[in-house]
C-alpha cells in the first residue's frame, strides 16, 4: 500500500501540473517573448514557472503534512481500541515528512519540465506572435457513417477528442485512476465477506465450541448430548506438536477429527468439505510454504505432550484456507499414535437457541470445561474488528477517488474553456444556446469521463488483485474477490465527482463575456 497508492497520486499529480502549466505559457507566449526580447535568458524564464510550481506544491505539501499527522493520529486511536494497547503512541519521524515532500515537490517538477523546456525555447519573434492553428484535417470519423448520425455540436465533441489524442488519453487515464482507486478499496469488503463465508459459515456448523481442561474419553460426549438444548455433538482431540521437515520446523496444533465431520469441517476454499484419510496429515497451503512440504512428503512430529513420541507422518493432502496454518488428522490416527483409547478434548455443539440460557448455566457447573466459544459472537467480534478499520480505509479512498476525479476532470474542462472560449463566444453570437456551447464543452468531459470508467475497472482489478495476493501472513491471507457491484458503486462515485466538476466549470461558461474573449487576441 505504501508503495502503490502514493504512486498513483504522484502520477496524477506530475499530470495535471503539466496540463495547468502548459496552458498558463500558452497564455503568456507575448510575455515570454518580449521578457526574452529584453535580453532574460533561457534559464531566467525557466527558473521563474519553476519557481511558481514550487511555491504551489510547498503550500500543498505543508497543508497535506498536516493533513496526514492528523490521520495518522486518528487511525493509530483506532488501533489502539481494536487491540486493547494500554497507549499506543503516533510518533512520525521528521524523515517521514522530508521524503513525502521531496517525492511531492519531484512530482510536481517532473510534470512541468516538459511544459517549461517548450517556453524556453521559444525564439521572441515567434513568441510574440500568436501560436500557428492546429491542422484541421478530416478526421477519421467524419468518413464513417456514424458521423452521418450525429449532430453537429456531437460530432465538434468527437472532433475535439480525436484532434489531441494525447491529452485525451492522459485524461482518461488520470480519471480511471479514481475508480481504481476506489475498486482497490471496495474489494475489501468482497474479500472480507469471502473470508467470513469459507471460515465461520462454510466450514463451522456448530454453534457452539466447548474447550476441556484435558482430554477426555470419548464417552464424555453423551453428557453433552444429555445437556439442555443440544441438537448434536461432536469430539475432536488437539494435540500440540513441533513439526520438521529438513532444516524447517514449526510448532503448531493437529486437530484430530471424524473421517466424516458434521459440524467442524476440514474445508477447501477450492474444492468443498474434505473427508480424513485413515492415516496422515492434511495441511493448509500455508503451512506447506512454511515447512517447504508438498504431498508424498513425510514430516516428523514432535509430540510436545503425553509421553512425547516422535514420529513420521506422510502428507496426504494440502488444502486452501485463509485463517491460520491448520493440520488435521483423523482422530483415531493420533490416539493411536499417542497409543491411548479414543479420547477428546475439545466438542462442537449445534444447540436451540431458545434454551442457550438454560445450556450455559449447565455448562458453569460442568467439570474439566475451560471456555466455551460461541460461533456467532466471534463472527460479531470479527465484523465489528474490521469494520473499524476497513469503513474509515474505504472512506479515506473515496474522498482520495473523488478528490482526483474533480481534479482531473475540472481542469481538462476548465483548460477547454480557456483553449475554445473565443470558439464558443462564436458560436453563441451566431445563434447557439447556452445549453448547446454547454453541450459541447462538457460533453468533451462526459465522453471522457464514460471512456475512462471501463480502463479504471481494469486498472482496478489488476491492482486489487494483485494488492489481496500481497496480504499473505501466518495469520490470515485475503482472498482475491471483487464483486460486480464493487465496480458499479466505483464508477457511480466518480461519475459523480465528474458531474460536481461540470458544474464547477458551468457557471463559469455561464458568466462567459462575450465581447471581451471575441477581442482577445488568440
Amino acid at each position: 500500500m505504501a508503495r502503490l497508492l502514493p504512486s498513483i497520486f504522484l502520477i496524477v499529480a506530475a499530470f495535471l501540473t503539466n496540463m495547468v502549466v502548459d496552458r498558463l505559457i500558452a497564455t503568456e507566449r507575448g510575455v515570454i517573448g518580449l521578457l526574452k526580447a529584453f535580453g532574460y535568458s533561457d534559464l531566467e524564464v525557466g527558473w521563474h514557472y519553476m519557481k511558481l510550481v514550487m511555491v504551489i506544491a510547498l503550500i500543498g505539501v505543508v497543508m497535506g503534512s498536516f493533513l496526514g499527522a492528523g490521520l495518522g493520529q486518528w487511525i493509530t486511536s483506532i488501533y489502539a481500541q481494536m487491540y486493547s494497547f494500554p497507549f499506543l503512541l503516533f510518533r512520525p519521524l521528521p524523515d517521514s515528512f522530508l521524503i513525502a515532500g521531496g517525492l511531492s515537490l519531484l512530482a510536481a517538477m517532473v510534470g512541468t519540465a516538459s511544459a517549461v523546456r517548450r517556453a524556453v525555447r521559444l525564439a521572441p519573434a515567434e513568441a510574440m506572435r500568436p501560436p500557428a492553428p492546429p491542422s484541421f484535417s478530416r478526421s477519421y470519423l467524419a468518413g464513417t457513417g456514424l458521423a452521418r448520425l450525429l449532430d453537429q455540436p456531437t460530432r465538434m465533441i468527437f472532433r475535439q477528442v480525436f484532434r489531441w489524442p494525447l491529452r485525451s488519453g492522459m485524461t482518461v487515464i488520470g480519471i480511471g485512476m479514481s475508480v481504481a482507486v476506489l475498486i482497490i478499496a471496495l474489494q475489501w469488503l468482497d474479500s472480507i465477506n469471502r473470508l467470513i463465508d469459507v471460515y465461520f459459515v462454510a466450514s463451522q456448523r456448530q454453534d457452539v465450541t466447548v474447550s476441556l481442561t484435558e482430554i477426555q474419553p470419548q464417552s464424555v460426549l453423551r453428557d453433552f448430548e444429555n445437556l439442555p438444548g443440544v441438537l448434536a455433538v461432536e469430539g475432536q482431540r488437539n494435540l500440540d506438536v513441533r513439526a520438521h521437515l529438513g532444516p524447517r520446523n514449526k510448532r503448531l496444533q493437529i486437530s484430530g477429527l471424524p473421517a466424516k465431520q458434521g459440524l467442524y469441517l476440514v474445508y477447501d476454499d477450492a474444492g468443498g468439505a474434505i473427508d480424513l484419510p485413515p492415516d496422515g496429515l492434511v495441511i493448509s497451503t500455508k503451512l506447506a510454504e512454511i515447512l517447504g512440504a508438498k504431498t508424498g512428503d513425510r514430516i516428523e512430529l514432535e509430540v510436545l505432550e503425553g509421553q512425547r513420541p516422535v514420529v513420521e507422518v506422510p502428507v496426504v493432502r494440502v488444502f486452501n484456507t485463509y485463517i491460520g496454518y491448520p493440520a488435521y488428522m483423523r482422530a483415531e490416527a493420533i490416539n493411536r499414535m499417542m497409543r491411548e483409547t479414543n479420547v477428546v478434548n475439545t466438542v462442537h455443539l449445534r444447540i436451540d437457541p431458545n434454551r442457550q440460557a438454560a445450556l450455559f448455566a449447565r455448562l458453569k457447573d460442568t467439570p474439566h470445561v475451560s471456555s466455551v466459544t460461541l460461533r456467532q459472537a466471534a463472527i460479531d467480534i470479527f465484523n465489528e474488528t474490521m469494520a473499524k478499520t476497513v469503513l474509515v480505509f474505504i472512506g479515506m479512498f473515496a474522498g482520495f477517488a473523488s478528490a482526483l476525479a474533480i481534479g482531473v476532470v475540472y481542469n481538462s474542462a476548465r483548460i477547454a474553456l480557456s483553449e475554445r472560449g473565443r470558439e464558443l463566444a462564436t458560436l453563441r453570437v451566431i445563434g447557439f444556446t447556452r445549453f448547446e456551447i454547454s453541450y459541447i464543452l462538457l460533453g468533451q468531459s462526459l465522453l471522457l469521463t464514460v471512456m475512462a470508467l471501463p480502463v479504471g475497472c481494469l486498472i482496478g482489478n489488476w491492482l486489487a488483485l494483485g494488492m489481496a495476493k500481497s496480504f499473505d501472513t501466518e495469520l490470515y491471507r485475503i482472498p482475491a474477490v471483487i464483486e460486480p457491484s464493487s465496480f458499479g458503486y466505483a464508477m457511480l462515485v466518480t461519475l459523480g465527482a465528474a458531474a460536481i466538476s461540470a458544474l464547477m466549470v458551468r457557471r463559469r461558461l455561464d458568466r462567459l463575456d462575450l465581447i471581451a474573449v471575441l477581442k482577445t487576441r488568440e
